[in-house]
């Protein structure tokens, strides 16, 4: 098992320790990789002319069973498992590994150059290196002298305790919350609350801060001059708003026209209706978002999308008008040029309550 292998792991999209610490899972449970050590998160500044979030970076000392070729692939599916967005280079991403060090090691081939060809000029990636490797690591010298003689470089690179890491923000802002409101956030129904908040937070909020949907697949049909509506209706949606961060949910529309033959698999608009809705956001926003993504990944002819959706922030407060509903409406392209299309469309759905027009 080769050892003393580096790689160096960053993300400024979303729940940046959340990436980073299911990319951890993933490489410890993997049966061909044992992680000798994990250096702690610090936050860096980014590099290039990209104005963008500070990034949390950390390092790993590994030893594999795998090639470095092997140990590329594996990377690259764990990046992928874990929704990783970069459309511009050095631009901002959900997750970045690089197999920065193989012992002393040099590797070059299509894929991979090892050492990092850009390792020596990143702090963010040496800090943390010299956290996981000792003075009998091949280049530890070169890589402390690097590292001690950064002070009139213009990278900031700062160590983030575990108080300011976003699971205990979050659990410690909850206990606050609930005492401001009068509450004991230590008696017994209430102890394991903000854990409990912490971890919902995760699920309800996955999307937050990632641009794109990419878990889908296309699929080609045989095109023809009259390509007919593809409608599902009445996919159940759950969000939570902006304003009061209180829930809204309903139910969710799509059509489109497909162009060049070009489909989505089924099962993915349900997934991308749980996408756009993941995250803060507006009945109004979950619309335009279900149109633009659409449009990105297929091109169509035309989309229609409508949303029922009821609103907590209006039935539980303010107004409290119970059972109230709010649809928005959205067409574009041929769904906007056609009035019988959209009636085609609107009369398939029915009114709020599923009752046909």
């Amino acid at each position: 098992m080769e050892n003393n292998v580096i790689l160096s792991l960053g993300s400024n999209i979303g729940n940046r320790e959340f990436y980073l610490n299911q990319a951890i899972s993933q490489i410890g449970q993997d049966t061909h990789i044992l992680v000798n050590q994990q250096s702690d998160f610090y936050e860096t500044s980014p590099v290039g002319n990209v104005k963008q979030r500070q990034f949390i970076n950390l390092a790993l000392n590994i030893a594999t069973t795998y090639t470095p070729e092997k140990l590329l692939t594996k990377v690259h599916q764990i990046e992928a498992s874990l929704n990783r967005t970069r459309d511009i280079h050095w631009g901002p991403r959900t997750l970045d590994i690089d197999i920065v060090f193989w012992n002393d090691q040099q590797i070059k081939t299509t894929d991979l150059t090892v050492p990092h060809p850009e390792a020596f000029n990143r702090l963010f990636v040496l800090a943390p290196t010299l956290e996981v490797i000792d003075a009998n690591f091949p280049l530890y010298k070169q890589i402390k002298a690097a590292v001690d003689g950064w002070s009139a470089k213009d990278q900031q690179v700062n160590l983030i305790r575990r108080e300011d890491q976003s699971e205990t923000v979050i659990q410690s802002s909850v206990r606050h919350l609930l005492s401001a409101i009068g509450d004991d956030p230590d008696r017994p129904g209430l102890v394991e609350t903000p854990d409990r908040v912490f971890r919902m937070y995760h699920e309800i909020f996955s999307s937050q801060g990632i641009e794109n949907f990419q878990d889908y697949k296309l699929f080609k049909t045989n095109e023809t001059n009259d390509a007919k509506m593809i409608m599902m209706k009445n996919i159940p949606f759950y969000s939570m708003c902006e304003h009061h961060m209180m829930p809204f949910w309903g139910k969710v529309h799509i059509a489109y026209i497909p162009d060049h033959g070009t489909i989505i698999g089924l099962s993915k608009l349900p997934r991308l209706v749980d996408f756009v809705s993941h995250k803060l956001g507006l009945q109004e926003k979950v619309t335009d978002d279900l149109v633009i993504q659409l449009n990105r990944i297929l091109a169509p002819k035309g989309v229609a999308v409508i949303v029922d959706a009821r609103h907590m922030c209006v039935e539980m407060r303010g107004v409290k008008k119970t059972d109230s509903s709010t649809r928005t409406i959205r067409f574009t392209g041929i769904f906007d040029k056609q009035p019988e299309l959209r009636t085609e469309f609107i009369n398939s759905i029915g009114d709020v309550n599923g009752k046909t027009i």
